[in-house]
């Protein structure tokens, strides 16, 4: 029987919180996106996005608590009053977008991005610290900067602010 590559979008964000030990009763859920549709001759809807503790279909201001500081954990030095910028619906179409790109390039490896958010929530541009593929670098970036983001706040005022994006591509057998 041939065995079909398929693509599977990980979601392994790269900072510690992000990836808590599975063993810790404290750890939070880890949250996932499934197909739209399953493969050809199935009738199960496979993840293709896997690994955030933070819902991927949330706004920022409907995450408890404890999902908002780990989104602010990802930050240096955030008061109680501030907030990072935000995808303004959560996540999930980004991830969603990505996971689609990575079925078409079938690139495999780590990407990592920083998008710059003005205090509008507009995106005005994106940084690459690691990318598998050229092609999806671009892909990715022009996704990013067709988001639209809630503002992050400083002390409580909208302010401008990096936004980071992270994500493994694997595939699946």
């Amino acid at each position: 029987m041939r065995h079909l590559l398929t693509p599977l979008a990980a979601a392994l964000l790269l900072s510690t919180p992000w990836i808590a030990c599975a063993a810790d009763p404290a750890t939070p859920p880890r949250y996932t996106i499934k197909q739209d549709r399953p493969d050809t001759g199935s009738h199960i809807l496979r993840d293709v996005v896997t690994g955030s503790h933070v819902p991927f279909d949330k706004p920022y201001g409907e995450l408890s608590p404890q999902q908002q500081a780990i989104v602010k954990s990802q930050y240096e030095a955030m008061g109680t009053n501030d907030e990072p910028p935000y995808p303004l619906k959560g996540p999930q179409s980004l991830y969603k977008a990505m996971a689609a790109g990575q079925d078409h390039l079938r690139a495999r490896g780590h990407l990592s991005l920083l998008v710059d958010v003005d205090s509008r929530g507009e995106a005005q541009s994106v940084s690459v610290l690691v990318s598998p593929d050229p092609l999806l670098t671009k892909y990715a970036a022009g996704v990013l900067m067709n988001a639209k983001y809630k503002p992050a706040r400083c002390d409580g005022a909208p302010c401008a602010m990096q936004y980071p994006f992270r994500i493994n591509f694997t595939m699946r057998d």
